[in-house]
């Protein structure tokens, strides 16, 4: 089953603005309704940057909660949709930026999907169609990018949204969008070259081991 976009809410958005209208005016059961419309949304985008099923929980529930909190503020006339991601999607922008930056990944540090995903880096393309381990290497490698670059990386390249999709749920213009992109994914690729590169070097003096061990065995 395709996972609601940015837009999407399973149904036209002005019954999602009278939920609204009836939610300020204490009803419960119809913000739980707009909850269960776009909880498979907000746990896309939260588990496109984090990799942890409990923390993916506790950003969705906080989201809704300060959805909840900020309905006076919402235009009844505006997409649902958008506004829940944004909220989301800063939500674990706050959680990347408090994170410490971590030492340079090393070639062993990754795992099977993530060397296929640098090697396809490293070759000017994606060797592989698997979105978490885009999104992995994205977090794991780039840890030092700034965390909005890395934001724009993930939603653009691992979850396939769009450059103005992004923009919504970001907050800016599409074209502030595609420049952190660019920034994004040169740098990427600068990290995959090195990560292959260390990969081929140790490849070689592990080679260069065997052989001398085979020398010394011969005389």
């Amino acid at each position: 089953m395709k996972t609601p976009g940015v837009g999407q809410g399973g149904t036209d958005e002005t019954q999602d603005g009278e939920l609204v209208r009836r939610s300020l005016q204490g009803d419960a059961a119809a913000f739980g309704l707009l909850v269960r419309r776009y909880e498979r949304l907000v746990f896309h985008v939260a588990g496109g940057f984090l990799r942890d099923r409990g923390e993916v929980e506790d950003v969705a529930q906080e989201a809704f909660l300060k959805a909840h909190e900020a309905l006076s503020r919402f235009r009844a006339d505006a997409p649902f949709g958008p506004w829940i991601a944004q909220i989301a999607t800063r939500l674990c922008y706050d959680r990347l930026r408090g994170r410490r930056r971590r030492q340079e990944v090393a070639w062993e540090d990754l795992s099977w999907s993530e060397q296929a995903a640098a090697r396809g880096l490293a070759g000017g393309g994606m060797a592989t169609e698997d979105a978490a381990a885009r999104r992995d290497l994205a977090e794991r490698a780039l840890a030092p990018l700034p965390p909005k670059d890395r934001q724009a990386l993930i939603l653009a390249d691992a979850l396939g949204h769009t450059a103005a999709e992004v923009g919504q749920m970001m907050g800016c213009t599409a074209l502030a969008v595609r420049l952190r992109l660019h920034r994004a994914r040169r740098a990427m690729r600068r990290v995959a070259e090195r990560l292959v590169d260390g990969m081929e070097s140790t490849t070689e003096e592990a080679g260069d081991e065997d052989v001398q061990r085979d020398r010394t065995r011969s005389k």
